[in-house]
Formats: C-alpha cells, structure tokens, sequence
C-alpha cells in the first residue's frame, strides 16, 4: 500500500478512467447499519482539486449515503480496476450533502451530465489517498450502460421524482433523517393535494379510484374509507407502495411497506384546511403491530359489485 498526498498524475488518471467507484458509509450508533453502495453512471462524478471528489447523486431506492454524511460525515470511496493493471484507490474522508435546493448546487451541476431525477451533488473533502496492489479484483469485460434509471425518473418529470423522494428517501433505515429536502408548498393547500393525487394515479397502468378500501389488523379492519367518501390520496399511496391497481382485492402489507405508506403520506399534513383520518389510522395500527406482532392486510373494492375476496373484505363491507 502507498500513501499518496495528493489525486494527480497516474492517480487522476486511474481514478478518472474508472466506469464505477463504491461508496461506504456508517452511522454512529454501535447497531447502526453500515451501507456500500455502487456509483458508476458516466458523467455523473469527478475530482473537483487534488483533495477534493464529487459525484451528482441520483434518487434512488435508498438514501443511507446522505443520512449518514448529515450525521457524521464519514465516508470511503473505492475504485477498482476491473481491466488493464490490477490497482485500487481509497479515498478516506468527509462528505457533504448539496441538495438541488442549495444556492451552491447551481455551480456545481453544470460540471455533471444532464441527470434526470438527480437530487444532490455530494463533495468529499480527501483526508487520506491511498492505493494497492487489486491483485485480488478479477478482471472483467465491459459490455454497456443500463438505459433504465434515467428513463424511469424522465418519466416521472421533476415533480413526480420528488414524490418519488418523500415515499423512499426521506430517512434511513435506521430512521436517521436523509433525503427531506422536498419543499412542502403543494401538499399545504387542498388543490395541491388533488393534484398530487392525479399526479400518482397516473403513474399506475390501468388504476381507478376504489369506491372503498381500508387497512386491517389480524383481521379486523380500522378505517373503514366507504362509498361516497373523499379518500382519493391514501388510496393511491397505499396502492403505489403495493404495487396495486386498485382492482377488488385483499392484500398482505408488511411492516416495511407500511412505514412506506406512512412516510409517503405524512407531508399531507402540511396542509391544516382538512383532517388526515387514514394518516392517523395507520400509525395507530402501526403501533399496535409493534407492541403485539400481527398480520396487517389491505382491502380495496373497486365496486360494490364486485365478488368478496376475503374474510376481512366482508368485514369492511358490513362496516358500509
């Protein structure tokens, strides 16, 4: 292994012709999860001066990097050469999270590709640069970029990649604050919230608004949202956390999708000029599902028409 002071020379050169890097990161508490993640869309990083890195950081799944770099800052970035000399260069130090809301993030994005749905520049102040020998790292062939992510996020459009955001990136999962920068300002007002909910709806392959749907525990449904009501926003959260499109039917929901459904409608509060019964319902069931353990199902009827598909979607019924 060698130090090296500073990023010039073969060393940019190495760092700078690598198609991806790794990024490792960890909170402080002792059962905290350590997160690795990949980096590698063309375009998206480079070295600022020869102690400083940045790359323009996408919205994603997750966001264990940026609630980690707000809590500490600590980070390694790791590059390997996959072809050609085997070698692998370290950088250990500390990051910083430029939110495409931050004055700073207009100078910095013109040095990146244009990225749809990107959602920070993240800068690393180099404290330590090292490299070895990577005679371990297999050699491999290059065979091309996935066209997924862009597109996906094109689709979206600003707005949508936002609501994106407030559903995944919000906080880790360790429940450390990550990505909620998302201005609040559509969901304060009651047309906001109709807009956001056509906005959603949208983004679901044949969806209708069910005339009825609730969530259950063990069986016995809560919230009973029933024909006539204006329910419209947490069906279309419940259903784009499940994957559903709001045809009759009674579905599992795990722990981890309701804490999504939970997260992804908690900014309707911002908006004061309604009540959020269906919010406040599904803490509740959350709550009790921590305490006690449980099976936590959701119904959705489509029409009153429609077949019943479960013990528990008769229950709802009666509850009409």
């Amino acid at each position: 292994m060698k130090i090296h002071s500073r990023v010039t020379g073969r060393l940019l050169d190495f760092v700078e012709s690598q198609r991806m890097f790794f990024v490792a990161t960890s909170p402080l508490a002792e059962d905290g999860h350590v997160n690795l993640s990949p980096r590698g869309i063309p375009g998206t990083f480079r070295m600022l001066d020869e102690h400083t890195f940045a790359w323009l950081d996408t919205s994603g799944s997750g966001s264990e990097t940026i609630a980690h770099l707000r809590e500490n800052g600590r980070v390694t970035v790791m590059f390997c050469a996959f072809e050609g000399a085997p070698n692998i260069v370290r950088f250990h130090g500390r990051g910083r999270v430029v939110t495409r809301y931050d004055d700073e993030y207009v100078l910095l994005e013109p040095l990146f590709v244009d990225l749809p749905g990107a959602r920070a520049v993240i800068v690393v102040d180099i404290e330590r640069i090292s490299d070895s020998c990577g005679f371990g790292v297999p050699l491999m062939e290059y065979a091309g970029e996935r066209d997924l992510l862009q597109p996906y996020f094109e689709r979206k459009g600003i707005e949508g990649s936002a609501d994106y955001r407030r559903r995944k990136n919000r906080t880790s999962i360790d429940g450390l604050p990550a990505f909620d920068f998302d201005p609040l300002g559509e969901w304060s007002t009651v047309e906001g919230l109709r807009t956001i909910r056509d906005r959603l709806a949208a983004q679901i392959e044949g969806w209708r608004f069910p005339v009825s749907f609730g969530l259950a525990l063990d069986g016995e449904p809560g919230l009973v949202n029933r024909p006539g009501g204006v329910h419209g926003l947490p069906a279309v959260v419940l259903a784009t956390v499940l994957k559903h499109d709001g045809s009759t039917a009674t579905l599992e929901v795990s722990a981890e999708q309701l804490d999504e459904a939970i997260t992804a409608l908690s900014p309707a509060e911002a908006c004061t000029a309604v009540e959020h019964p269906n919010l406040a319902d599904w803490r509740a069931l959350r709550d009790r599902l921590g305490t006690g353990g449980g099976t936590v199902t959701a119904v959705f009827v489509r029409s009153a028409d429609d077949p019943v598909t479960s013990d528990v979607d008769a229950r709802l019924r009666d509850r009409w």
